[in-house]
């Protein structure tokens, strides 16, 4: 998505409204087409003229309100795949938003618009566009296929059947002229030994006396083998034994009971090499003069391609049902996972603003808005994973990870959450620290435990969640494999075969008991496949569930490595100089808690709102000794005005502040000329250690 140019038609009398929501698109999609119409028949004229690739619609409209205009939409052939979110300002309306999604809209916006959620229903939204494109295209497509062979195959036995009825006459005036027989049966021989269907013709007893050679190229049997045998035999020779032979049966029953009249049936066939093909056989009985049957010719065909064109076209469509099921369920599992924490931050805002709160009920609204963010950002995170992960462009960085003391982090971030619930947490380490090091990429490693760990914790209600790994090794290689093991609720038969599938979860219904977009798991999948090693699980409903993965292991001397990292665990303890600081920040709001934070370091911080202002500030001020440097920023970005003071300044240290907490990212800002990064939301303990490194 992050290639294509979003277009999108906003719908609403008000121009007020159509301005704000093509402020908050342009925000979050510089390069969007935005069109806009103030009523719904000129929004409908749009839809069918410039093809966007989302609608947003309001509801309350004159003439033609939202619900109208959705119907007609989606009663339009062309128009019904383009993706509808309705826009109104009453939130808790829940009569008109069952009917929304009732005539067809695929989601739901409430006013005033939220740019974070307006920006993943836009996102959404897209991606059903284009799976809905996919599946249409792919349907065309395979029954184009079909009609195209079935076409083809009707007229070969159309020809076949025109053969056999000439040839029918041609036998009957056989006692009128011995030469006419002669050149009758060269014109058969001919014809049925270059068609391409198989040409036969049985006795009364249902024995083979003729067979055309192209049976030979379709089953692989040779014409000795089938002469003289009976259709029995030719259906299944002797020494092969097979289950699929109730139709055969038929068939034969049905020949024996013909008297007058063609029949046409499907059946499988077993092949030489004991492989199996469907074909379709028609035959005729044919008479003596007392109108007795004296015998039986057919056409067999291969109808396999067809056979598999339809339950590929068959397959395809329970896909995209399925597909359609589990877009509803993501969709309203998503916004209800946004709404929650987004229900908690904007009241308990609200609330902070009463004026007579003591200072015990402000710290606990705090720690609610606090909370809430967190999950908005877990959700958020999940999200610009899962999509990289799909489009091809999450990356791995690979260096030295401590795996004891990754073990021993994710303990002591989850042991107060086990206690406080009860849980008894324990971890497990099979190597002693000389040789605990791999390489693998560190950041996705502390995902996958950490994602695996929390969703223990949240499925178990008493016992114990135990976590680590054991070293496997066999001839050739050595592993490293994790587990995670719980005595919690543990997972059905049928859950064992989704849960790792993308936005999927043990239940997809809104009425299940815990809350998550049902992202972490596949990630984590994904993940592991990425570094090399492979994920599964054991559990039984009831009594608990244990998950695994393997990573490659992998200990060179590293001494140098192991040197470092005592190093930089002792500069906590370093007392850190009085510096001159630059916030190099166009936010108000992250200017002022950063200057906060960092106070401890000297009184000399300094604002720059853009880049221009960060490059000129440190011109001027050779002595300037930290940069914490926004990435994004007007008119230059952090990443231009890193490599501009890079040219005049090489020893100023210069920590990037970043949205994108992602690895890949990290390359990039290392690679513009910052020592190091943080991601956002900034962590006060966090920025203060990472500044104490350089200090």
């Amino acid at each position: 998505m992050e290639n294509k140019i979003v277009k999108i038609l906003a719908i609403d009398d008000n121009n007020d409204n159509i301005i704000t929501i093509k402020a908050l698109i342009y925000e979050a999609f510089p390069d969007a087409i935005v069109i806009s119409a103030l009523t719904g028949q000129e929004g409908i004229k749009l839809a069918a003229t410039d093809d966007p690739d989302v609608i947003l619609l309001d509801i309350v409209m004159p003439i033609m309100d939202g619900f109208e205009v959705c119907k007609r939409l989606k009663s339009d052939d062309v128009l019904k795949d383009i993706p509808i979110v309705f826009v109104t300002a009453i939130k808790g309306d829940k009569h008109s938003r069952i009917k929304a999604l009732d005539i067809g809209a695929e989601a739901f916006l409430a006013k005033p618009i939220d740019q974070s959620e307006l920006t993943a229903q836009i996102r959404a939204m897209v991606k059903i566009r284009t799976a809905n494109f996919e599946k249409r295209n792919e349907n065309v497509r395979l029954s184009a296929i079909v009609l195209e062979r079935t076409t083809e195959l009707n007229d070969a036995h159309k020809i076949t059947l025109e053969l056999l009825a000439e040839l029918r006459c041609e036998n009957e005036a056989r006692k009128n002229s011995e030469d006419a027989l002669k050149k009758s049966e060269e014109k058969f021989r001919v014809m049925t030994e270059n068609s391409s269907d198989v040409i036969w013709h049985l006795n009364s007893d249902l024995i083979c006396d003729y067979i055309s050679p192209a049976d030979e190229l379709m089953r692989g049997f040779s014409k000795d083998e089938v002469l003289g045998t009976p259709l029995w035999s030719l259906l299944k020779p002797e020494g092969i034994e097979h289950v699929k032979l109730v139709n055969a049966k038929r068939f034969t029953d049905a020949l024996k009971g013909l008297k007058s009249g063609t029949i046409q049936y499907e059946l499988e066939q077993i092949c030489k090499d004991g492989s199996w093909i469907w074909t379709e056989a028609n035959s005729t009985a044919h008479y003596n003069d007392q109108g007795e049957i004296i015998g039986y010719h057919g056409v067999t065909r291969n109808i396999s391609e067809r056979k598999l064109s339809e339950h590929a076209l068959l397959k395809a469509m329970k896909k995209a049902e399925e597909s359609d099921r589990l877009k509803s369920a993501f969709l309203a599992n998503m916004s209800h996972e946004i709404r929650t924490p987004m229900n908690g931050i904007l009241g308990f805002a609200e609330l902070l603003k009463e004026p007579k709160l003591t200072g015990e009920e402000q710290q606990e609204y705090i720690g609610i808005i606090q909370s809430s963010g967190e999950r908005m950002l877990n959700i958020i995170n999940d999200i610009i994973c899962i999509s990289k992960i799909e489009s091809g462009q999450m990356e791995v960085s690979i260096s030295g990870t401590n795996t004891n003391e990754l073990i021993d982090f994710i303990f002591n971030f989850f042991h107060i959450e086990a206690e406080q619930k009860g849980i008894q947490l324990l971890c497990e380490k099979s190597l002693p620290t000389t040789k605990d090091i791999i390489f693998t990429d560190h950041e996705k490693v502390y995902a996958i435990l950490a994602n695996l760990v929390k969703n223990a914790l949240k499925f178990t209600f008493e016992g114990s969640v135990r976590f680590g790994y054991q070293v496997k090794m066999d001839s050739a290689n050595a592993e490293l494999e994790f587990f995670v093991a719980d005595t919690g609720i543990g997972i059905s038969d049928e859950q064992k075969q989704i849960i790792f599938e993308r936005f999927r979860q043990g239940n997809d219904s809104l009425s299940r008991d815990f809350e998550g977009a049902g992202l972490g798991l596949s990630i984590s999948k994904a993940y592991v496949e990425m570094l090399g090693g492979r994920i599964w699980l054991e559990s039984t409903k009831g009594n608990g569930s244990v998950f695994y993965f393997t990573l490659p292991y992998k200990n060179p001397k590293i001494e140098k490595n192991l040197h470092q990292l005592a190093d930089s665990k002792s500069i906590a303890e370093v007392p850190v100089k009085n510096l001159k600081i630059l916030i190099a920040e166009d936010d108000q709001i992250s200017q002022l808690y950063i200057s906060q934070a960092i106070k401890v370091f000297g009184d000399e911080v300094f604002i720059a709102k853009n880049g221009v202002e960060a490059v000129e500030f440190t011109r001027r001020n050779p002595d300037l000794d930290l940069i914490l440097m926004d990435i994004k920023m007007p008119l230059i970005d952090g990443y231009e005005a890193t490599q501009q003071i890079r040219q005049f300044n090489s020893t100023v240290v210069i920590i990037a502040q970043t949205a994108f907490a992602l690895t890949g990212d990290q390359e990039k800002i290392i690679e513009a000329g910052c020592n190091d990064y943080i991601s956002k939301p900034v962590k006060k303990l966090e920025l203060i250690e990472l500044i104490k490194k350089y200090f």
